[in-house]
């Protein structure tokens, strides 16, 4: 694995707990607000339905589809600069969903939402990268993906415990977490974290990559799969469990599971497989994973269904960043993360198009309600195959 040829000051392990500590601060303020936000609009403000995806497809739009220039901007500036700034417009974003009530006030929080990540989001990962060089890049990563899912645990149990006085609350909580991410980016972080020999053709450079772009087509494909996780799991945990406290419960699960065993599971496969066989095995098990939730309809079909999807996540996820760090060469680690981060929000999104299709479909009374888990698990496979054989290849 190639060193990144971005700057690394010294003091880099101090740094990368620096960096881990911001990790698990800004999960743990966006998965006590998100969760919850949804419900906030709809009872409290009584919006509608269809506004509230509304906001939701503004905070996104505004996040994945600047990501790309947002990566290209920090590298040619200090990481630590990019993620300082995203983490403030962030807190500012999440103060104002829970505190404002018109309409443009709420689009213009959900649009400095998605900024604030936009900014941070490359940025850190470019950060990850550079830190983690003379390391397992591999374990770097699924640290970042444990602490991150630790978040999600304890995240949603604080705004729970928050909305019980008053929403503005939780948003304001979350919006204090992230100004203490930025207390720490600015505190911890060394200067001097950012692209030796930034480009100014950056993201050309990237888009000239024929061997990424073909990286990102799979990873969109796999993320189509991934995506699936808040569709698939409410949907087959509302049918057999009772009551949304079901459907939390599973979830938290499902994180306790990979805050639990990710760094030794990867650390397992890492040494014996290749990143394109575990990529490819990633993909099966998130197909299968869906194809037993959808097709053993008991509690016991549910949990094994999480578990394999789960262990899914956990094979493809810090596999699939550290490919990225593979790729990324000179001046432009930030700018492949935010366009890698833009192929897995368009694999999100198709996700989120066809998988409403296919479970409605599945709701229907007769034999063909079996066949969208085939057609998952049958994704899965031919993702894998794809994977196995036209898998990432970082030197070309």
């Amino acid at each position: 694995m190639p060193p990144p040829a971005d700057g690394v000051p010294a003091g880099t392990s101090k740094a990368l707990w620096v960096l881990y500590a911001d990790t698990f601060i800004m999960a743990v303020g966006f998965y006590m607000l998100i969760p919850l936000l949804a419900f906030h609009l709809l009872e409290d403000l009584s919006l509608t339905i269809a506004f509230v995806g509304v906001l939701t497809a503004v905070r996104s739009a505004s996040q994945n589809g600047l990501m790309p220039l947002s990566g290209w901007i920090a590298d040619r500036i200090d990481y630590k600069k990019a993620i300082a700034v995203g983490v403030l417009v962030r807190a500012a974003g999440f103060a104002l969903l829970g505190t404002v009530d018109s309409v443009p006030l709420l689009v213009a929080a959900s649009i400095l939402s998605g900024l604030g990540g936009a900014l941070f989001h490359p940025a850190s990962y470019a950060a990850y990268t550079a830190l983690a060089e003379g390391r397992d890049s591999v374990r770097v990563y699924s640290t970042r993906e444990m602490i991150s899912n630790l978040g999600f645990v304890i995240g949603p149990m604080i705004g729970g415990l928050l909305a019980g006085f008053d929403f503005k609350w939780v948003s304001l909580g979350a919006a204090l977490l992230f100004l203490v991410a930025f207390i720490f980016t600015v505190a911890g972080l060394p200067a001097g974290l950012s692209a030796r020999n930034p480009s100014a053709s950056g993201i050309r450079d990237v888009l000239s990559n024929r061997g990424f772009l073909r990286y990102c087509a799979l990873a969109s494909a796999l993320w189509l799969l991934a995506s699936q996780l808040y569709l698939v799991v409410p949907i087959r945990a509302g049918d057999v469990l009772p009551g949304p406290v079901g459907v939390g419960l599973v979830y938290t699960a499902a994180a306790v599971l990979m805050v639990v065993t990710m760094l030794p599971l990867t650390a397992f496969v890492a040494r014996r497989l290749s990143a394109r066989a575990i990529l490819g095995a990633g993909a099966l098990s998130l197909g299968a994973g869906i194809a037993v939730m959808g097709l053993w309809g008991t509690t016991a079909g549910l949990l094994a269904g999480v578990g394999l999807f789960t262990v899914g996540q956990m094979l493809s996820q810090p596999v699939m960043n550290a490919v990225v760090a593979d790729f990324a060469r000179g001046g432009s680690i930030a700018s492949h993360f935010g366009v890698f981060g833009l192929a897995q929000a368009a694999g999100s999104v198709v996700g989120n198009l066809v998988g409403g299709l296919l479970y409605t479909i599945a709701g229907e009374a007769s034999a063909v309600a079996l066949v969208p888990w085939f057609v998952f698990f049958g994704w899965g496979g031919l993702v894998a195959v794809a994977f196995w054989t036209r898998g990432p290849r970082p030197e070309q």
